[in-house]
């Protein structure tokens, strides 16, 4: 059969619109039905999150030990980093590394994306309106199941064998590929589906993809951000909707990416701008770019936990969701610090971290107690004024000295400033 060269210029046309649109969209299923290795990239980082080191690590050697605290060159060396973790998409499971590039808004790849619920013009969840475009982050407070969603970050590797500059996965700097578990059934480990979706997608690929602006409530604040899927458009992938029924959101569901030049800038507790020399700005991070937490303070808080109620196991440090683990200082230690250096780089460290009931949620089966370890939190930990009454501190919140920087597992915390922290709330 003969195609006249219109004909064929108009297959060739849509073959160009729709081919991305079926790379990044349209290939879902269980397991892995296609290759494991998207074409022209690394996977970065390892997934699913394997358990964080004891807080009495092998991490540090026994050499170190021994001269544990030592001076350096502005102040104590204290401790190293023994964990790394950056969490694409906000409450969705997260990614241990090994090096991380740290960015104005934190290390790069963390909660870049988020999922949203739709709501009705009077604040409320239920509208399913095309023209309503009130959309609200949501978390593993509402939606505990979201622990259960495994992130893979994939990046351009220039020493595959099929990279060109011109592939699809090179052009929108590599892909994060999600895998939930079947909504129809399975176990948080057996019934899984995978789609994949472009990591930064340019803007030709925007237009192809049928990416939105739309406005976003983060907490108090409102920035636009790019509407990567929703259930409210007739043709979105299959996805989303598998995703709003096993999470057991009755709303319209969205997933978004934080938008070029949208970030939130940060105030508060932060250094200013002509402190820093920039603006401090977030993507959908709650509050601070970077979070740390001290190994020693979990293991403090587990033997409390153990003789109070014997029957919770542990705590686990990735119940806290931080950034930044660190192994050496005594437990608590980081209530006090101001300023440290962690490898080459320097740090804020500008207030505690205020605990929801997040921790409650076990972060590998997204199974939820009813009280603890919050409640015992709570007993001990509400040391900060400025947080209100009944709100446990643990962990603590960081601005980067610097734009761009690297931090490595096993680089040295050096303290260079200790104070007294006020909460300021939102």
């Amino acid at each position: 059969m003969a195609f006249s060269t219109p004909t064929v210029l108009t297959l060739a046309t849509l073959i160009s619109i729709l081919l991305p649109v079926i790379f990044f969209t349209g290939r879902y299923s269980n397991g892995r039905s296609y290759a494991d290795k998207p074409c022209a990239c690394k996977q970065y980082g390892s997934s699913p999150q394997p358990a964080i080191e004891s807080w009495r690590s092998k991490l540090i050697p026994k050499s170190w030990k021994k001269r544990h605290p030592y001076q350096g060159k502005q102040g104590p060396v204290v401790g190293l980093v023994n964990g790394l973790y950056v969490h694409p998409i906000k409450s969705c499971k997260g990614v241990r590394v090994e090096e991380a590039e740290v960015l104005s808004t934190g290390l790069k790849y963390d909660r870049n994306f988020t999922f949203a619920e739709l709501l009705d013009p009077k604040g409320e969840p239920g509208t399913n309106s095309s023209e309503s475009t009130n959309w609200k982050f949501v978390t593993q407070r509402k939606y505990r199941r979201l622990a259960n969603i495994r992130l893979e970050i994939w990046v351009p590797d220039p020493e595959s064998p099929d990279y060109s500059q011109d592939q699809a996965n090179v052009i929108s700097q590599g892909i994060l590929r999600v895998q939930y578990p079947d909504p129809s059934g399975g176990s948080p480990n057996t019934g899984f589906k995978t789609f994949d979706i472009p990591y930064s997608p340019t803007e030709d690929l925007i237009s192809q993809m049928g990416y939105t602006m739309q406005r976003l409530t983060v907490w108090k604040d409102c920035p636009d951000a790019l509407l990567i899927a929703s259930t409210t458009n007739a043709i979105a992938p299959g996805w989303i909707g598998e995703i709003q029924a096993y999470i057991g959101c009755s709303k319209p569901l969205a997933l978004f990416r934080v938008a070029a030049g949208c970030e939130r800038q940060v105030f508060r507790n932060a250094p200013s701008k002509e402190q820093l020399g920039y603006q401090s700005v977030v993507g959908f991070v709650d509050a601070y770019p970077l979070h740390l937490l001290g190994l020693s303070s979990v293991a403090d808080l587990d033997q409390k936990l153990a003789r109070a109620v014997p029957e919770f196991k542990e705590s686990s440090a990735l119940r806290f969701r931080a950034n930044i683990y660190c192994d050496g200082p005594e437990a608590y230690a980081e209530d006090s610090w101001k300023r440290i250096r962690i490898g080459q780089s320097v740090y804020y460290v500008v207030c505690r971290t205020t605990r929801c009931e997040l921790p409650n949620i076990d972060q590998r089966t997204g199974e939820r107690h009813g009280s603890q370890p919050s409640k015992l939190m709570k007993s001990y930990r509400n040391i900060d004024p400025g947080a209100g009454l009944n709100k446990a501190c643990m962990g603590m919140q960081m601005v980067p000295a610097r734009e761009r920087g690297t931090i490595r597992v096993g680089d040295e915390i050096e303290v260079l400033e200790t104070g007294v922290h006020h909460y300021i709330s939102q």
